[in-house]
C-alpha cells in the first residue's frame, strides 16, 4: 500500500480509488458508482450489487474514515468519485484496466483491485475485529467465509491474549493429582 500511494499522490485519480476501495470493501461494480451522493451524516452508503440473497442488495454504511475523506476532499468531482478525466462514468471493467495499469506503474505486477476488498477484511481482523464486524464492512453472507479472516490472522496475538488471561489464576489447582475416587486403580493395587 505505501508503495502504491508513493507513486500516486493525494488527489490522483488513482489515489482515491485505492483509498476509496480500501477504507469501504467496495467490489469494482460498486465503487464506480460511489459519489457524493452517497455520503449521509458523516457516512458512506451503498447497496451492494452482488448479493445473491437480496437482489436489491443489502445497505452497506460504513463511518468515513480519516484517510478516505482526506482523499476525497482532495479530489473534486462531478458526480462519482472515479470518473474519468472527461468527467464521465468508469465501467467496472474500465476500473480494472485502471487498476492494473496504476498497480504495474506502482511496480506491484500482483496487485488487484479484488485485493483491497480482501485486504480490508484482513485489516479489521488483524485489529482483532469480529467475523460479524468483517461482514458489517465486506457484506459477506455467510459468517463461514468471514471466519476465515479471523483464523487465518492474528494467531499469535491471540495466544498472547489467551494465556495472559491466565495471570492471576488459582495455580495449585494441581489437576494431575486427582481426589482418589477419580484415580482409576490397578487390579495389583486391589
Amino acid at each position: 500500500m505505501a508503495r502504491f500511494y508513493e507513486a500516486h499522490p493525494l488527489g490522483s485519480p488513482a489515489h482515491i480509488c485505492m483509498t476509496l476501495m480500501l477504507y469501504t470493501g467496495a467490489a469494482k461494480v460498486d465503487a464506480v458508482k460511489l459519489g457524493p451522493a452517497n455520503i449521509k451524516d458523516g457516512r458512506i452508503e451503498y447497496r451492494r450489487q452482488k448479493t445473491k440473497k437480496n437482489p436489491s442488495g443489502v445497505l452497506i454504511s460504513l463511518p468515513i474514515h480519516p484517510a478516505l475523506a482526506t482523499a476525497l476532499a482532495a479530489r473534486p468531482v462531478t458526480f462519482t468519485y472515479l470518473e474519468t478525466g472527461q468527467k464521465k462514468a468508469r465501467s467496472p471493467k474500465g476500473l480494472g484496466t485502471s487498476m492494473r495499469k496504476w498497480c504495474d506503474k506502482a511496480g506491484l505486477p500482483l496487485c488487484s483491485s479484488h485485493g483491497l476488498r480482501k485486504a480490508i477484511c484482513r485489516r479489521i481482523a488483524e485489529a482483532s475485529g469480529t467475523p460479524h464486524e468483517i461482514m458489517a464492512v465486506s457484506d459477506h453472507v455467510t459468517l463461514s467465509m468471514a471466519q476465515k479472516y479471523c483464523e487465518t490472522f492474528g494467531r499469535r496475538d491471540m495466544a498472547d491474549t489467551a494465556i495472559s488471561r491466565l495471570v492471576g489464576t488459582k495455580t495449585e489447582q494441581n489437576l494431575t493429582n486427582h481426589p482418589e475416587r477419580f484415580v482409576k486403580k490397578s487390579p495389583n493395587t486391589l
